[in-house]
């Protein structure tokens, strides 16, 4: 359904008031007349500048960003179905009236929520040309208001929000007490946060991955030697010989392993930041929600572990196919995280959840 007309949850940033309001021409203040420039779907409400992150192994091949930063159509929808999974644990199946996705980046949650009937209105976020651009496309006709707008300098007035959702929202700001404190004076009461963000206790898991395979691979491969690169692993022996995983694989999964290993020590920020559950959760009662918890991601279709595989088939793109020599380290991992009811401590991000 379309945006829906009348006063927004914005704040007018000529005037300071809370008198946007939306109509047919774009959002316009009713108290000091300033008009929100848009175009292409996208209304410039606090202009500001930023791109698309490049995505490893991309640097040779530009189009691959494209691919990796927007999801297809499909992806959106699966991205959207789990999503839609957690909402109903979170909120059941009530309207969602206002929503706010903060950093919508490519959009793998934005197309769904505009198109979903329970939403009257979703404000979108994101600061890149290329993403702006792309969700406008992508949102046309829907009940999506494309913000170009940082959280810095976003403004809206208290308590006019059902819903705030952002995936690595809280992992790429400086400081994410921050950003919650300002979510919980936005959220109605009642209402709710549920951000998608890296989780310590699956990254970990994730850099043991990373590091064990490199240290093989270091010494050969997976073979019963190291004179015996790829021959077979835990007593395997591979269908044929496969050529070990170059130098710059190897330096791409001990960085990776590093990097979590930073977050882990509270070293990381931006890309390199992990949350450890207790903590963050700790951190949302602090600022004063009524309930702070994690949820697992859902499991119907893509299990946690499959999650950490996807992790590394990207790390490794072209080279992902010597990740068959190390199966048995998937299946152990199945055969003991896979028969708990809860593994989401196995998977590289899981949702966390704030309410008021």
């Amino acid at each position: 359904m379309p945006i829906a007309p009348g006063y927004t949850a914005l704040i007018c940033p000529a005037c300071t008031e809370n008198q946007l309001w939306m109509a047919e021409e774009g959002l316009q203040c009713r108290r000091c007349g300033h008009a929100v420039e848009h175009a292409g779907g996208v209304h410039a409400l606090n202009p500001a500048w930023g791109e698309v992150p490049p995505v490893p192994g991309a640097a040779a091949h530009p189009e691959a960003i494209a691919r990796a930063f927007f999801p297809t159509e499909a992806a959106r929808a699966g991205h959207y179905r789990d999503l839609d999974i957690i909402l109903g644990q979170v909120l059941g199946r009530k309207n969602f009236g206002e929503v706010l996705e903060i950093g919508a980046a490519g959009g793998a949650w934005t197309c769904g929520l505009s198109q979903d009937p329970r939403v009257r209105r979703l404000y979108a976020t994101e600061t890149s040309p290329t993403a702006l651009a792309h969700l406008g496309e992508i949102t046309a006709g829907g009940a999506a208001l494309v913000l170009d707008s940082g959280t810095e300098s976003l403004r809206l007035e208290m308590a006019t929000l059902d819903l705030v959702v952002g995936r690595g929202a809280l992992a790429r700001e400086a400081d994410p007490a921050t950003l919650l404190t300002n979510v919980k004076r936005w959220l109605k009461p009642g209402g709710a946060a549920v951000f998608l963000e890296p989780c310590l206790q699956g990254k970990i898991w994730t850099a043991f991955v990373m590091d064990l395979i490199r240290r093989f691979e270091a010494q050969g491969g997976a073979g019963p030697n190291g004179e015996e690169g790829g021959g077979g692993f835990l007593g395997r022996r591979a269908a044929a010989r496969r050529a070990p995983l170059s130098t710059l694989a190897q330096m791409r999964l001990e960085g990776a392993a590093r990097q979590v290993i930073r977050g882990a020590q509270g070293e990381g920020m931006g890309e390199d930041r992990v949350f450890d559950i207790a903590a963050l959760t700790h951190l949302g009662y602090e600022i004063g929600y009524s309930e702070c918890y994690p949820i697992d991601q859902p499991q119907e279709d893509v299990t946690p572990l499959r999650r950490l595989r996807n992790t590394l088939d990207g790390l490794l793109g072209t080279e992902k196919a010597a990740l068959e020599r190390y199966a048995p380290i998937f299946e152990a991992l199945e055969e003991t995280f896979g028969a708990l009811p809860e593994t989401a401590p196995v998977a590289p991000n899981i949702y966390f959840v704030f309410r008021t």
